[in-house]
């Protein structure tokens, strides 16, 4: 199998198993995830599920066909209270978790950092046009096993997805946050395929062999990972899409839904003579004066 990704990062690409009733898709991010995760300083933990939540909406998201925003969203009455990301037809993606404090520990998985709540993915095809919202309860140990039980709930899609992410040692010393995701689904069986039950059991017992490390490791290329997984079937990889860091935040934007706010409001917000109002997704604070705020009134 030829491998037309090279070691590219921040890509997500289809691919579709030979004479198999099976078909996917792979995620890799670097550098965007890196700076989409470190934007807040949480916990490892923290920043692991936030990694785990945007490689989820660019896996599903790029699957729809669509012009709009897909968002997937977990809330919970755990020490975070919800995490979430947004995945862009353009392929801008974006992600934070609201995160109360309280400590856990770096191997934490959902159960103890979101504790008991609910599970959704949302679409929005953009102005003028209704939204599409699934919610299911909260099950499963990783984010992974909670978008299983969705597609198995909402969709009725056998699905399973692999998700990955952890800190990578640079030379020097320094560490970077490295992701990456896969999802496989069953789909309709034909002449061709055959049995797609029997098709889709042979998939997915090669499917879970993918260990974490695989899907982080920057000299395991998607192309790489997907041979090895189905070199024996044959496989075809489709050209990658790019994946960004996006965040529409502006002072523009801002200053705009400020100037909504109450004279009242207004005043308790102002501080030195300043009004702060920081994004939730990147962390950047955005100060005005009251002069600006009357100016886009």
């Amino acid at each position: 199998m030829s491998d037309p990704l090279g070691e590219t990062d921040d890509i997500v690409a289809a691919f579709q198993v030979d004479g198999h009733a099976a078909r996917g898709r792979i995620a890799r991010m670097g550098a965007a995830l890196e700076d989409i995760v470190s934007a807040h300083d949480h916990p490892p933990a923290v920043k692991r599920l936030v990694g785990e939540a945007v490689l989820l909406a660019a896996l599903v998201g790029d699957s729809l066909k669509f012009e709009g925003r897909l968002i997937i969203q977990a809330n919970g009455s755990g020490p975070v209270s919800f995490v979430v990301a947004e995945w862009q037809s353009t392929g801008g993606v974006r992600g934070f978790a609201q995160y109360k404090g309280d400590p856990v520990s770096n191997d934490a998985g959902v159960p103890q950092l979101l504790g008991e709540g609910s599970f959704a993915m949302t679409i929005d095809p953009g102005e003028k046009m209704e939204r599409y919202q699934g919610v299911v309860a909260l099950e499963g140990g990783t984010l992974a096993h909670c978008a299983e039980k969705y597609f198995e709930q909402s969709e009725q899609t056998p699905t399973r997805i692999k998700l990955a992410v952890g800190e990578n040692l640079q030379a020097g010393g320094t560490s970077v946050w490295r992701g990456g995701g896969a999802v496989l689904q069953q789909v309709a069986s034909d002449d061709y395929r055959g049995d797609a039950l029997a098709d889709w059991d042979h998939c997915r017992a090669l499917f879970e062999t993918i260990a974490d490390d695989e899907l982080i490791d920057p000299d395991i290329s998607a192309a790489t990972l997907i041979y090895r997984l189905f070199h024996e079937d044959g496989a075809r990889l489709f050209e990658p899409r790019r994946l960004t860091k996006h965040c529409p935040c502006n002072r523009e934007r801002l200053l705009d839904i400020l100037s909504r706010f109450s004279a009242e409001d207004q005043a308790d917000m102002e501080k030195d003579g300043q009004i702060g109002m920081t994004c939730e997704y990147c962390n950047r604070l955005f100060e005005f004066t009251p002069d600006d705020v009357k100016a886009a009134s």
